[in-house]
């Protein structure tokens, strides 16, 4: 199976730029805890530290799509000497003022970290299809990519606990802010990364055919974006879901965390498994066909909550519900390979980071959404409701890709057409061009 995944990270260029990308992309999910315990441990209300992570996730989702768009203007390796630096330094005066620092001046400062954090992962997303033109490998680092992401989610709260441990609150922000940076730098002045330049911006004649393109693309971007938000309610609804049930059938509310990342380890290793093959079909149909697994694979959560209204003591639904979430978790990372591999096809080439960057910006959006849903559905449905909530979202996610449909498909092909349209005129005439969005 790892075979796969070594002949990916052997192509030219590819390793020097996915590990300091990877070590960047780390450094992201370490931040909100990290932020949280420096301010607790300065004398700042738990309050203050969740809203911290809470602007620096804001600030990430609004400066991303801005970086992500000067990177496929001006190439990456020149955004991230400036970007990497200043994140990095934000955290560092974050963390060394936190304790005289008024609430105003922590937010204030955790969301421009989030401002000029660029977006690593939607730009090593993009790099991928200029290091290799091979359908199915493209398809494997997709999958690498999603599972990279769901193993990075489970290791960054890890690490730094272990390096709170060691080193204090204040000196784990101080090495994820190091880590921020190097792995930032380190990224852009990869030789892959370098060669990544600006890419021209095709032109097209401005016809009948090219608008109903645009317009099959605006419909399609808009059918994605609302299933990858839906998808991304489902994860973070799910941990409100946990929550509610833990509480309502007598068990510790704090096992969430760990149950939840069961999930997520049932998500790493289908994604492993999923990477380490290629399958046949669209990229579209693949996904729709995830799309069904994974609302089956949730829809049986629920069960838990009956069994145990039904006599199952707690301990045994609370070894229950770690099994399905498990089982559940193994299509999650699949399904985002597909959904990513889908944003990229669709996408114009000189507009791929900046496409990438805004998929995580609504990602966050989405996630918001779905623990404020779940969570009101749970204080006044119950728990057994919430957790029918993320097999809802799925579902909705599902019927909304499916209504799409022929404008993703046509979306997809569209970008290979427009490459090889003439332009209307030999002309000089730079701002005539249509760029395909």
């Amino acid at each position: 199976m790892f075979k796969s995944y070594v002949e990916l990270l052997r192509l030219p260029g590819a390793s020097a730029a996915a590990v300091p990308a990877a070590l960047a992309r780390l450094a992201t999910t370490m931040i909100p805890l990290a932020l949280l315990l420096t301010l607790v441990q300065s004398g700042h209300s738990l309050a203050v530290g969740g809203s911290a992570g809470a602007a620096y996730a804001v600030g990430s989702a609004v400066g991303g799509p801005v970086i992500g768009r000067l990177m496929d203007r001006i190439g990456p390796s020149r955004v991230l000497l400036v970007t990497g630096p200043a994140a990095g330094l934000v955290l560092v005066v974050t963390a060394l003022w936190a304790g005289g620092a008024s609430t105003g001046a922590v937010l204030a400062a955790a969301g421009a970290a989030g401002l000029t954090t660029a977006p690593v992962g939607a730009s090593m997303r993009a790099l991928w299809t200029g290091l290799t033109e091979d359908p199915g490998l493209r398809q494997r680092a997709y999958s690498f990519e999603a599972t990279l992401s769901e193993l990075l989610f489970i290791l960054g709260p890890t690490a730094v606990t272990v390096l709170g441990t060691v080193l204090g609150a204040r000196g784990a922000l101080l090495a994820t802010a190091a880590l921020l940076g190097a792995g930032g730098l380190g990224y852009g002045q990869a030789t892959a990364v370098r060669k990544h330049g600006p890419r021209p911006r095709p032109g097209a004649a401005r016809t009948e055919q090219t608008r109903d393109r645009a317009g099959a693309r605006r419909t399609a971007a808009s059918a994605m974006l609302a299933a990858i938000a839906l998808t991304a309610a489902l994860s973070s609804g799910l941990v409100v879901a946990v929550t509610a049930s833990l509480q309502d059938q007598g068990s510790a509310p704090e096992l969430a965390g760990t149950l939840v990342a069961l999930q997520s380890v049932g998500s790493v290793v289908g994604g492993l498994i999923y990477g380490a093959r290629t399958f046949g079909g669209t990229t579209y149909h693949r996904y729709l066909r995830l799309l069904v697994v994974l609302v089956l694979a949730l829809a049986v959560l629920p069960v838990t909550r009956l069994a145990y209204d039904a006599g199952l003591p707690a301990a045994w639904a609370l070894v229950l519900l770690g099994a399905l979430l498990v089982l559940s978790g193994l299509p999650i990372a699949p399904a985002g390979a597909e959904e990513f591999q889908l944003v990229g096809e669709m996408a114009a080439q000189d507009k791929a980071t900046q496409a990438f960057a805004g998929v995580g910006s609504v990602i966050a959006i989405g996630g918001a959404a779905g623990s404020a849903v779940t969570g009101l559905v749970a204080d006044h449905l119950g728990s057994a409701a919430a957790l029918c909530l993320p097999a809802v979202f799925t579902l909705a996610a599902l019927l909304v890709s499916l209504a799409a449909r022929k404008p993703i498909i046509r979306a997809v092909a569209a970008p290979e057409v427009e490459h090889t349209e003439p332009p209307a005129s030999t002309s000089p005439a730079p701002n005539k061009g249509e760029p395909h969005s």
